[in-house]
């Protein structure tokens, strides 16, 4: 089975709370429809102090779309842990594993904009310190090592929780705890640090590392020149959004200092193409990775998300069936 993304965060330039509303409610039928159709994961990310409605509870935004399914995954891409209560954050995650039985996969980051922390009273210079602390907290209320904390979890011995980042002190977080890996980008050097660090600690490695060729978030359409002309903008403005939040690449998809079309398109960090193309790179790559589609991209117009989708489902999956 091919692995096939839906990603939200429900921001767009408006901001508002009946555009945001709009969304939410779009994306929980685009979910609802994908997982009929083959589609598996659906993933959402955690940001504050945006202005745009950007999703803010990744646990929560997950559940809902659980709630409306009975086999997709819901990956949280990621939670900033630093920002969270861990016996919160681990009761949180405790009771959307046993409703969801299972299906709920969380990464916890540390945070990159100091915003954030400032807007939720958090020291930004202890984000490493607190990060540790909220791992080491969660594993013992999820262990009943903290009576009364929680009453048990439906994944043993607790629901899926991986580390993420692109440094090796993410590498040494990860085996120092024996949880898995999430890498925000192709790190093949940080991901053999792990491993080299889980065999001195007798712990079985496991990476989560995107492959060596980004293929972007993929809209698919039948005209793809029309199709970056009449919807552009709104991919325009989560690139330019998004890469201004800091001057790194922090993952596959920040483009800082990005500002017009013709920059976002030669990046192929966002891609239009015909169900045929897509087809056809499938086809020809010898590891293709997930195929990640961004349908609710900067407020795009709902059909136009549907549109997206239902070529997928529709079209290019049968094909590759």
């Amino acid at each position: 089975m091919i692995l096939t993304v839906l990603r939200f965060n429900f921001g767009s330039p408006q901001g508002n709370p009946r555009k945001q509303s709009e969304l939410l409610n779009a994306a929980m039928e685009l979910v609802e429809f994908g997982e009929s159709r083959g589609i598996t994961t659906v993933s959402v990310d955690e940001h504050h102090a945006t202005g745009h409605g950007w999703s803010c509870n990744p646990i929560m935004a997950a559940s809902m779309f659980l709630a409306r399914t009975s086999t997709m995954i819901a990956s949280v891409d990621c939670a900033l842990g630093p920002l969270w209560h861990p016996v919160r954050l681990a009761e949180d995650i405790a009771l959307v594993d046993n409703m969801s039985r299972g299906r709920l996969h969380t990464t916890v980051g540390l945070g990159y904009r100091t915003v954030e922390f400032d807007s939720l009273g958090v020291d930004f210079t202890r984000r490493g310190k607190l990060m540790d602390a909220l791992v080491e907290r969660m594993l013992a209320v999820w262990s009943g090592g903290e009576d009364g904390i929680c009453t048990g979890t439906w994944t043993r011995p607790h629901p899926p929780l991986y580390v993420g980042g692109g440094s090796r002190a993410t590498a040494r977080r990860a085996a120092r705890f024996g949880l898995p890996l999430s890498l925000a980008d192709h790190l093949p050097d940080v991901a053999a640090h792990y491993r080299e660090l889980c065999a001195e600690a007798g712990v079985k490695p496991f990476v989560v590392m995107p492959g060596p060729v980004n293929r972007g978030m993929i809209y698919l359409h039948e005209d793809p020149d029309r199709a970056w002309a009449e919807l552009g903008e709104h991919i325009l403005w989560e690139a330019v959004t998004y890469g201004g939040w800091s001057a790194d690449e922090r993952s596959l998809m920040h483009l800082p200092g990005v500002q017009t079309i013709e920059e976002v398109k030669a990046s192929g960090r966002y891609r239009f193409l015909t169900p045929d193309q897509l087809i056809a790179e499938v086809r020809a790559a010898d590891y293709y990775g997930p195929i990640v589609l961004h349908p609710l991209v900067g407020g795009m117009p709902v059909d136009e998300a549907w549109k997206s989708v239902q070529l997928l489902t529709d079209v290019v999956l049968p094909a590759l069936a």
